[in-house]
């Protein structure tokens, strides 16, 4: 047996005939790809590198609690007699890396490799071993390898000194409670998404979410949630945080802004004073000033009509808005809208869905006020143009061409069109 080192001037040579190669392959930078990243995403690749376990470096810090489902195969071996340790002798210490070895056995069929990977706790040594492979092989045969039941403290201590005493928006539906009289001691209790709480606590959790954040809401009611963070040792990886697990995944867990005034900043900045139309027929209320008074009734905005966003007011806390907008005649309208779009419920009131941001009269100058009436209200007439029936009805389902095309059919439900040459001849 051996303890494995680093040999620095092996590192040194082939390190220069890395950079040697790399000067050849360039890249254009990505500033549109970085500027989508989420600000947790960032939080979390500055503050909380991910750690492979063929990479860690000794003074490492784990506190061992042991998976249940686990816990009759043991997962240390004492150093000196080699013989197992019972998880429970370890149960919630703290265990300390020293370094890797690997041990060879000459066997008739070749020799066989494994590696240990040695811990102090309390002044004595423990291994865990991983058998028939080499240090660099681990995690090159599987990404995820991890050792059970250890809990990287790296991320609880960077957490607490990152967050402790900070204001933070939780981004889940329902949080914890301790409950000394339940079985799992925890009870699963409803919260406000996007309230604000205060970080009071940072301990551990678990092997796959290690860091237990303990936050107040501003009434002092108290919760927690536990978290992923760098992954460490978690045994998983990115895609695996699906469906419930998606949750448990900081960047997804909690938020460091007010979600809701991030998407009503950036939402005002692109649209407010801006030229909007709307892509279908509208309800909304209309407002018009009186000498003494403001009356607001119910009216219908049709289709691109020219207006103007004069506000933006978020409410509730579904990512919710009331739209103020104006058009040619100051007379001011009410809309209410969705600042963000739900790929599960795909709601039908999300802002971009609801309006156009370009002005497509520009883009047609020579279609008629009296034109823009029809289309705006879905109707055609003899005369028009195949692109003002498109703007009109939409597209077609089906259309037909004569040989020559110069005529040509088109079918929608309950109504047939006939061109000549572009132009409308015909509607049944």
């Amino acid at each position: 047996m051996r303890i494995i080192v680093s040999i620095l001037i092996f590192t040194f040579y082939s390190t220069l005939g890395i950079f040697a190669q790399n000067e050849y392959l360039v890249k254009t930078s990505s500033p549109q790809q970085a500027s989508s990243v989420d600000e947790e995403e960032l939080f979390i690749e500055k503050n909380f590198p991910l750690e492979l376990l063929n990479k860690w470096t000794p003074g490492t810090r784990f506190m061992f609690i042991p998976n249940n489902r686990n816990a009759a195969f043991p997962v240390f071996s004492d150093y000196e007699s080699e013989k197992d340790v019972d998880n429970y002798s370890l149960k919630n210490k703290i265990l300390s890396f020293v370094g890797t070895e690997e041990k060879v056995s000459n066997l008739s069929i070749g020799t066989n490799y494994s590696t240990r990977f040695i811990f102090e706790c309390d002044s004595k040594m423990y291994y865990h071993e991983i058998k028939n492979m080499r240090l660099d092989e681990i995690t090159e045969k599987n990404p995820r390898a991890a050792i059970n039941g250890l809990i990287f403290l790296k991320d609880v201590d960077k957490a607490k000194e990152l967050l402790l005493g900070q204001t933070i928006y939780i981004q889940t539906e329902s949080a914890r409670i301790d409950d000394a009289n339940s079985y799992s001691g925890y009870k699963e209790v409803p919260i406000p998404k996007n309230m604000s709480a205060t970080v009071t606590a940072i301990g551990v959790g678990n092997q796959n979410y290690p860091v237990k954040i303990v936050f107040q809401n501003p009434q002092g009611q108290s919760y927690y949630l536990e978290v992923a963070i760098s992954r460490t040792n978690s045994g998983m990886d990115i895609s695996d945080f699906q469906a419930d697990k998606k949750m448990k995944y900081f960047a997804n867990a909690i938020s460091l802004t007010d979600k809701a005034t991030d998407i009503v900043s950036r939402i005002k900045s692109k649209y407010l004073n801006h030229p909007v139309y709307p892509k279908k027929t509208l309800e909304a209320k209309r407002q018009i000033s009186l000498e003494t008074d403001r009356e607001t009734s119910r009216v219908l905005l049709i289709r691109y009509t020219p207006l103007t966003i004069k506000a933006i007011e978020a409410y509730g806390t579904k990512n919710q808005a009331i739209v103020t907008l104006e058009d040619q005649n100051d007379i001011l309208y009410q809309v209410e809208v969705d600042l963000k779009y739900d790929v599960i419920i795909k709601n039908e009131k999300y802002i971009e869905d609801l309006f156009c941001f370009e002005d497509i009269r520009k883009k047609y100058p020579g279609i008629t006020v009296a034109r823009w009436k029809l289309i705006a209200n879905g109707n055609v007439e003899s005369g028009m143009s195949t692109d003002e029936c498109r703007l009109s009805l939409g597209n077609p389902f089906e259309i037909q061409f004569k040989k020559d095309h110069r005529f040509e059919t088109w079918f929608y439900n309950g109504k047939t069109l006939e061109f000549e040459s572009g132009t409308l001849l015909h509607i049944k």
